[in-house]
């Protein structure tokens, strides 16, 4: 990117305020090729990894009772046996046996480590890989949120990474792979040290758990290159097809959170729903239950009180008004109402430590594990093909995809590899159960059922484990990120970077507008959340913001093969000479008509985008 010294004083059309700023720079996508990586383990075992000039190298730490073992640059400590061979190494322990394999791909390295327990115990095994700098990095980041502290600890199934610009320049980033690694993943920096660990794993007796990540080098130094490598690298960059939004089918006389307003108009007839449907630009269109008139959303309560033709009519309605509309309908996997239910499920039952059944933050709502073979995963797939034979939907959107309010159970069935591990001791302090992994199996074959059927699937929380992940690319299901805070959308960069409109802040069309143009600061698209805010009287940026294909990810911009949106001022680019009209929104959400103007520099068409605070512009290829 280009950058000029020289101020310029620069008056928008259509605005009445001037904007004064530095020239603008040039974005255009990264030309990518194989990055020239050498990777080799070192005599102690550690993983060093050069990329030209630059050079990096990954320590690990395993657990020992008490103790650790530790692969270093020089040697390998607390080890009975080790040996290095190529890129391979062998190594032995009091309980344990391990071999580390590495590869270089594209733009990264991938290491494999595979832990056998050859005790007869349960056996703890903290797991860390991390880099040392004596000097505080000039930026790091923990599963996407940048730390200014020289402590941090993060966790995220989906942003599994670290990431380190260090002051002598380029930048590295560790991410956990393995769905093991993902649901038990910690971020963490302490005493010079910055990396990511597994402080949960527990591996049975004969058991070889593999534990996996990959480094990725490079000499640029900001942290949406390396998650642009990232994103590459795992494959994630798919086509996001349309826009989304929730509406529910009350019929006539229900009044909205607004006072005096009803839902989609005063009959939810096609005419009203066309308007409102258009207005949101929305086709992947999610109704919900009809609480008013007893229908309950979750559980066998929903089963036992459903309204399939208050919503049979309504669907009528809605693709009458949008003939290209997926239809889709809410559900959710681990909850119920308790006060309706006609089964208490005793053996899904999601427990605390104490014994207690866990809940949705109330007594009302217990949480139950749909594990494969057990009475609440049969209810809930009885629940899924009503909703597609009965319903006759399009598409279901998964409420809360990987774990609800409670991310462990502490009973049986116990997933085989999750435990508290004492911090000093290093001994098991209590076996437990991840929600995640547990109910991953069931999850899985449901998600393939969906696919065969041609039922398509939007979720809330994104595919978490690597398994699932690779499902949602496989199928191009999308996932999106709930966002009470903005920040969550950190949550989205290697998972379909969407946030879900704010229920928390949203109360007019103008919040839903400014939150559009606030995602776009996280690279993150926009998908409208329930009818808190009615009525929509305009269409605005999410007119545009649909089909997206993301290249790249950047503070302020998303790159798409399509498209590219952006709140920040810049001459744009695809890469080429491609035509693309421009379409820019005010302050308030409104489009306004400016002149197009465009250069050709160093063989690329840009279009030039000028923006004050708050306006945003999509250039849309034609």
């Amino acid at each position: 990117m280009k950058k000029f010294t020289r101020l310029s004083c620069l008056l928008l059309a259509g605005a009445s305020t001037a904007l004064c700023a530095a020239d603008l720079p040039f974005i255009a996508p990264e030309n990518v090729k194989p990055l020239p990586i050498k990777a080799e383990l070192t005599p102690g075992g550690a993983v060093e990894v050069k990329l030209n000039n630059l050079s990096y190298t990954v320590n690990a730490d395993f657990s020992l009772q008490p103790g650790w073992a530790k692969f270093t640059e020089k040697k390998a400590e607390g080890f009975k046996t080790f040996t290095v061979k190529g890129n391979t190494l062998e190594a032995t322990g009091p309980d344990f046996a391990l071999k580390r394999t590495i590869e270089v791909k594209d733009e990264a390295v991938v290491v494999t480590d595979k832990i056998t327990n050859t005790g007869k115990e349960d056996l703890p095994f903290m797991y860390r890989q991390y880099l040392t700098y004596k000097v505080k990095p000039k930026e790091y980041r923990l599963c996407g949120y940048r730390i200014y502290s020289r402590r941090g600890n993060g966790n995220s199934g989906i942003n599994s990474t670290t990431i380190v610009m260090p002051q002598s320049g380029g930048s590295v980033g560790l991410l956990a792979l393995n769905d093991v690694f993902r649901v038990h993943f910690r971020a963490f920096s302490a005493k010079g040290l910055y990396g990511i660990g597994d402080d949960n794993l527990i591996i049975q007796p004969g058991v070889t758990q593999e534990m996996s990540f990959a480094i990725f080098p490079s000499e640029k130094s900001d942290y949406y290159s390396q998650i642009n490598a990232m994103r590459r690298f795992l494959g994630i960059n798919y086509e996001i097809a349309r826009g989304f939004a929730f509406l529910t089918p009350n019929p006539p006389g229900v009044i909205t959170f607004t006072d005096g307003v009803f839902r989609i108009g005063r009959e939810n007839s096609v005419e009203e729903l066309r308007t409102w449907i258009n207005n949101k630009s929305a086709t992947y269109l999610v109704a919900g239950a009809v609480e008013r008139f007893g229908e309950k959303s979750h559980g066998s309560a929903w089963m036992k009180t459903a309204k399939p033709e208050i919503h049979k009519e309504f669907y009528k309605k809605v693709r009458a008004a949008k003939p290209d509309a997926v239809v889709m309908h809410y559900y959710h996997s681990y909850l119920d109402v308790k006060a309706f239910m006609t089964d208490t499920y005793e053996e899904a039952r999601n427990l605390k430590p104490n014994g207690e059944q866990s809940d949705y933050r109330n007594p009302a709502l217990p949480l139950y594990l749909p594990v494969e073979g057990n009475s609440w995963a049969r209810l809930q797939e009885d629940r899924i093909e009503r909703l597609i034979n009965e319903y006759g939907v399009d598409g279901i959107f998964w409420d809360e995809f990987p774990h609800s309010a409670s991310n462990y159970h502490f009973a049986e069935p116990w997933d085989g590899v999750s435990g508290d591990i004492h911090p000093r001791t290093h001994k098991i302090t209590q076996k437990k159960t991840s929600v995640a992994l547990v109910t991953l199996p069931w999850r899985k074959r449901m998600v393939e059922k969906m696919a065969d059927k041609g039922i398509f699937l939007i979720a809330n929380g994104g595919g978490y484990t690597k398994t699932m992940t690779d499902l949602f690319i496989k199928n191009k299901f999308i996932a999106f990120m709930e966002t009470g805070s903005a920040s969550n959308l950190n949550h989205s960069h290697l998972s379909t970077p969407i946030g879900l409109g704010d229920h928390l802040t949203e109360r007019s069309e103008l919040d839903c507008y400014r939150n559009m143009v606030r995602f776009l600061d996280y690279g993150s698209l926009y998908f409208y959340y329930h009818q808190q805010v009615e009525p929509f009287t305009h269409p605005t940026l999410a007119e545009y913001m649909f089909p997206i294909t993301p290249v790249e990810l950047h503070e302020g911009y998303i790159i798409g093969k399509e498209r590219i949106l952006t709140n920040r001022s810049g001459y744009y680019s695809f890469g080429g000479n491609e035509n693309a009209e421009l379409h820019f929104y005010d302050a308030n959400g409104f489009e306004v008509k400016r002149p197009v103007e465009k250069l050709v520099k160093d063989g690329k068409t840009y279009y030039k985008v000028v923006l004050a605070e708050h306006e945003s512009c999509a250039i849309v290829k034609k």
